[in-house]
């Protein structure tokens, strides 16, 4: 079939009003493939790059035992990525949301939570503090930092565990299917009950940026729920993450720390350290 529609020149509000309005499905698709045409094709494309805690040690100090210390962590690097567009159009708009969700669920390589950041940052703090004229010794500030690092390294291969891998391909056609559900589950303006709050609202708002807050905010809830499903946790539940995978698990009343599968992993390597410390016993038993 020709696409015979074009959204690239049309007002958000247009093209789900044309779409909510058209009768077939045929033309209904139409439409939508149009509106997902647009947003993979924005030039908002998504991006990571490098950034670094650094400090720089004065020049006087760089050479004592401890500023050595504090230059060999004053350039950390991790990955970061662009968060935000500066285009006011629709479709940049909501690629970006789109982006960031990739970002945050499925991305093993960008980890910013501040669990992790504020233990990349601990020689930064710790050299201030230094040259601030709090004493401190080679050994200590060693100790500090090579345990912070480490503690690093555990948190980010406990978040990286937490994120689903999932190609951007895939993970494209799954936001076409919220995409699709927004469209059609989408209310225009006038069928609102309170159209009274909807028009203050528009006071201060355009017509686009409301669907366009309704698309990204329903966004959000979409992947939550497809992240439920794709653990098998029922919608309803509240959850946790499994200490061992990451993958999530449903809250249960005996604090539950493990997933199914994870949980014989955990008994087996129980019974075996049971069993060794058991022989071991025996063995000593024998000696008396």
């Amino acid at each position: 079939m020709i696409r015979i529609y074009e959204c690239n020149d049309s007002f958000l509000y247009e093209i789900i009003e044309d779409y909510k309005e058209t009768k077939t499905k045929d033309e209904k698709d139409d439409i939508f493939n149009s509106f997902c045409s647009s947003i993979w094709s924005s030039k908002n494309k998504r991006k990571t790059y490098k950034k670094a805690v650094k400090f720089n040690v004065k020049k006087d100090l760089l050479y004592t035992d401890i500023g050595q210390v504090f230059d060999t962590w004053s350039n950390i690097k991790y990955i970061y990525y662009k968060s935000m567009t500066e285009d006011n159009n629709w479709s940049s708009i909501i690629r970006q949301k789109i982006n960031n969700i990739y970002t945050r669920y499925f991305d093993i390589e960008v980890i910013l939570e501040k669990e992790y950041m504020d233990l990349l940052k601990v020689p930064k703090k710790l050299y201030y503090q230094w040259v601030s004229g709090i004493e401190m010794n080679v050994t200590t500030v060693t100790d500090i930092i090579n345990n912070s690092m480490n503690k690093a390294n555990k948190v980010k291969n406990r978040l990286q565990l937490e994120k689903i891998r999932l190609s951007w391909k895939e993970y494209k056609k799954i936001i076409e299917e919220f995409l699709r559900r927004c469209f059609d589950n989408c209310k225009l303006i006038n069928e609102y009950e309170d159209k009274k709050k909807i028009r203050t609202m528009l006071d201060f708002l355009s017509e686009d940026n409301f669907y366009v807050r309704y698309i990204c905010k329903s966004l959000e809830g979409e992947i939550l729920k497809w992240q439920k499903k794709y653990y098998k946790v029922r919608e309803h539940k509240k959850y946790s993450r499994c200490m061992r995978c990451g993958s999530l698990i449903e809250k249960t009343g005996n604090k539950r720390l493990y997933c199914s599968e994870c949980a014989k992993i955990s008994k087996k390597e129980s019974n075996k350290k049971a069993d060794k410390k058991y022989k071991a016993k025996m063995r000593e038993n024998r000696k008396l």
